[in-house]
C-alpha cells in the first residue's frame, strides 16, 4: 500500500487534514469525482489497485482490503463512494463497508440498470452510471 497525504489547498499552503471523503476503486472516473469534491471544499482520499495522481490523496491499494480501508482512515463518519467498474465488486466493497465501519453513508455505482434494486434493497445509496450518461446525451442531442 502506497500512500499520499499531502493536499494542496487553493491558498497554497499545505493541509493534512484526515479526508472525510473516500472514493473507492473506478480509476480516472473516481479520481475526476475526488476532485470535484475537493473543489468543492471537500477534505478526501481515493483508494484503488492502480491509483496514481499529484492532485488529490491517495492510497495505492485494494479498496476490498479492511487493512486497506482502516489505515486509510475510514471510520463510521465517513462518506464512502463505492466506483469500481464491476457491480459485483460494488456490492462486495458496499456491504464490507457498511459491516466492518459500523455505518458510514455509502454510494454506489451501479453500471447495470436492472441491479438497481439489488443495492437499494441492501441498504446502500445507488448512483446508476449508465441511466445519468443516457440522460445526459439524451439531452444534449
Amino acid at each position: 500500500m502506497t500512500r499520499s497525504d499531502t493536499t494542496q489547498p487553493s491558498n497554497g499552503a499545505e493541509e493534512t487534514a484526515q479526508p472525510t471523503h473516500y472514493v473507492l476503486g473506478g480509476a480516472h472516473v473516481g479520481t475526476a469525482i475526488a476532485e470535484r469534491l475537493r473543489d468543492r471544499g471537500h477534505r478526501v482520499a481515493v483508494i484503488d489497485e492502480s491509483y496514481e495522481s499529484q492532485d488529490v490523496p491517495g492510497v495505492t491499494g485494494d479498496p476490498t482490503a479492511v487493512d486497506v480501508l482502516s489505515e486509510s482512515g475510514v471510520t463510521s463518519d465517513s462518506t464512502v463512494i463505492v466506483a469500481t467498474r464491476s457491480d459485483r465488486r460494488n456490492l462486495l466493497i458496499a456491504q464490507l463497508v457498511r459491516a466492518r465501519f459500523d455505518g458510514p453513508r455509502v454510494i454506489v455505482f451501479v453500471h447495470d440498470p436492472e441491479r438497481r434494486s439489488l443495492f437499494t434493497d441492501a441498504g446502500h445509496e445507488s448512483f446508476c452510471v449508465t441511466t445519468t450518461l443516457s440522460d445526459a446525451v439524451g439531452e444534449v442531442v
